[in-house]
């Protein structure tokens, strides 16, 4: 028996509030571990790999936080009086949407400036290896941030709150133009397609640069390591790619098509919900880097258990000490004020 359409309103709502609300969790807690960890080692720091590394996180946490939170408090819970105001704001609408677009495409082409960087790393060629550098590591990333503010710019202009005949308010564009862009255009080709190809080539050309590192030097025992961490990773980067990209590409390519068509309430409810459970499968995306670089990296599974946990544990012996020597010093503070009005009051 198929699903009515008040089941398939309350299947979204629970996707958004049960699934969102556990990707929101892992996925801030895992952004601010990277940036903690890689901001805090040297090593870590002096490498160029990590200013990527770094930047995609604190991309991934905004568009977690904002994006994911905003559909949690939207679609999950379905807000009402003056909280809905606020989120239904047509200013909160199109800053909303300005933001989360620049970070969304910023993220994923820092991740791809990632991999390339590690091809340039271990090419054969000088020139080639002298792009793989902090400093122009910095430059690319202010160039790429700057690109996707600009494209995301008619986001501000053309995005604002839409009410159905059902009365259900929602933040959309305006403009077919730039809803058939974004379906035929940004993002079928420049969020899936590209970056797909960008992360298999490179992937695949750093991992034969990495094998012929390793046959040419004796210490076969650390570069098989690296070899098979290295295997990982590209093969991690390509499946969360295809998984996360390629559903929200196809569903916003089929939007696009199917924008002009006469739909009944039943099909615009089962489209609504398979839109839920595909933007939920996209914030995967920018939750998963942290428990990827755990599972594949024995280093940052070192560091994040020495940084976050050891700390937590340090911070939770040192705090009653703190309290008590606190309450010490207030204690002596009131016994010499008293002291002192006493010997006034006797030499009075």
């Amino acid at each position: 028996m198929a699903p009515s359409i008040n089941d398939l309103v309350l299947y979204g709502q629970y996707v958004n509030k049960i699934g969102g609300i556990f990707l929101w969790f892992f996925g801030v807690f895992g952004s601010l571990s990277i940036i903690i960890i890689f901001s805090s080692k040297k090593e870590l720091r002096r490498t160029s790999s990590s200013q990527y590394i770094l930047v995609a996180a604190i991309c991934d946490f905004i568009f977690l936080a904002i994006a994911l939170g905003y559909r949690i408090m939207t679609d999950g819970f379905q807000v009402q009086g003056n909280i809905a105001l606020f989120f239904f704001n047509p200013a909160v609408c199109r800053i909303r949407s300005y933001i989360t677009g620049v970070t969304n495409f910023a993220t994923l082409y820092t991740k791809c400036l990632c991999t390339i960087d590690q091809w340039a790393s271990t090419s054969r060629s000088n020139k080639i290896r002298r792009f793989s550098s902090i400093k122009w590591a910095q430059l690319f990333l202010i160039i790429n941030t700057f690109i996707w503010a600009l494209m995301q710019v008619p986001q501000l202009l053309y995005n604002d709150i839409s009410t159905s005949s059902s009365g259900v308010m929602s933040c959309v564009s305006t403009s077919k133009g730039l809803t058939y862009a974004f379906a035929y255009f940004l993002l079928p080709v420049l969020y899936f397609f590209i970056p797909f190809i960008i992360l298999t080539i490179f992937g695949y050309l750093t991992y034969s640069h990495v094998k012929k590192l390793g046959q040419n030097t004796s210490n076969q025992g650390r570069f098989q390591r690296i070899e098979r961490q290295l295997t990982s990773l590209i093969i991690a980067q390509t499946l969360v790619c295809m998984v996360t990209s390629l559903p929200y590409g196809v569903q916003y390519l089929y939007t696009g098509i199917t924008l002009t068509q006469a739909k009944d309430p039943y099909r615009l409810a089962l489209e609504t919900f398979i839109q839920h459970v595909v933007r939920l499968n996209l914030y995967a995306s920018s939750a998963a880097p942290f428990y990827v670089y755990v599972c594949l990296s024995n280093e940052i599974r070192r560091m994040a258990i020495e940084l976050l946990f050891c700390k937590i544990i340090k911070m939770s012996k040192i705090a009653p000490s703190q309290i008590i020597d606190r309450t010490l010093d207030q204690t002596i503070t009131i016994e010499t004020h008293q002291m002192k009005s006493r010997n006034q009051t006797t030499m009075k």
